[in-house]
């Protein structure tokens, strides 16, 4: 599945640098309004390593686009929602928001924990947050090794740059009420393969949104993590550029 045509490029690209990743108007973002606004949703953007040119995405609500129109459109009342990658703590909020369901959040980044933790807070949300990495299944080893990045949305275990940190596991057997949750929202620069290989382990997950990283599968590798949907019997019903939602029949 390819995300954009040589057309949509040509389109989207210009507007993507004029809004989306702009120091000028990241700028008025950063230094002016601070926070970030969506509907009834504040988020505090209390940390230092996110980009100027990122700060114009708060401005515009071009932030977490794909991921938020997927969760705006199919999370309600029937979805329990699992996030990997908390963040800064919108996609969290605004599932919590569409679901009005304790969520379970997982984030790696011991920087971004104190910020996250305020803004769901802030929002009147129902969180437990784990400062570590979601082992599915039995654990096999303790810890994990990640690249950490002056971007924050940059961290992946995929990418080979960065400072390279030790992450401590937790295994979902660890986690008593972690077969009541049935929805699954990914945004882990690459760990979406690592959920979507071991579907095995993820029997109560009915739903699952994720955000697939072209730029670190190759095309044979993508075409695999698709069957291996198909094969756990998930069906295809929706995406948004490079954000997908499935549902298990």
């Amino acid at each position: 599945m390819k995300v954009f045509s040589i057309y949509t490029k040509i389109l989207l690209f210009p507007i993507y640098y004029l809004i989306h990743s702009n120091k000028f108007f990241g700028y008025i973002q950063k230094y002016y309004l601070k926070k970030f606004y969506y509907q009834n949703i504040i988020i505090n953007l209390d940390i230092d390593n996110i980009p100027l040119a990122r700060y114009s995405s708060f401005l515009f609500k071009t932030y977490e686009y794909n991921d938020r129109r997927l969760v705006e459109k199919y999370i309600d009342s029937n979805n329990s929602c699992i996030i990997i990658g908390g963040g800064l703590g919108f996609i969290p909020v605004l599932a919590y928001k569409k679901s009005k369901k304790k969520i379970l959040v997982f984030e790696i980044d011991k920087k971004l924990i104190k910020n996250l933790n305020d803004n769901l807070i802030k929002n009147n949300c129902e969180f437990q947050i784990y400062e570590k990495n979601l082992i599915l299944g039995k654990k096999t080893k303790n810890n994990e090794e990640f690249y950490f990045n002056e971007d924050f949305s940059s961290n992946s275990k995929y990418l080979n740059k960065g400072k390279k940190r030790v992450i401590e596991n937790i295994s979902s057997v660890e986690i008593k009420t972690f077969e009541e949750y049935n929805s699954l929202i990914i945004d882990g620069e690459g760990i979406e393969e690592y959920f979507i290989q071991n579907l095995n382990h993820l029997k109560n997950i009915k739903y699952i949104i994720f955000e697939l990283h072209f730029n670190i599968f190759s095309k044979n590798k993508i075409e695999k993590l698709f069957k291996s949907l198909e094969l756990n019997k998930f069906i295809f019903i929706d995406k948004c550029f490079n954000s997908y939602y499935f549902k298990k029949i």
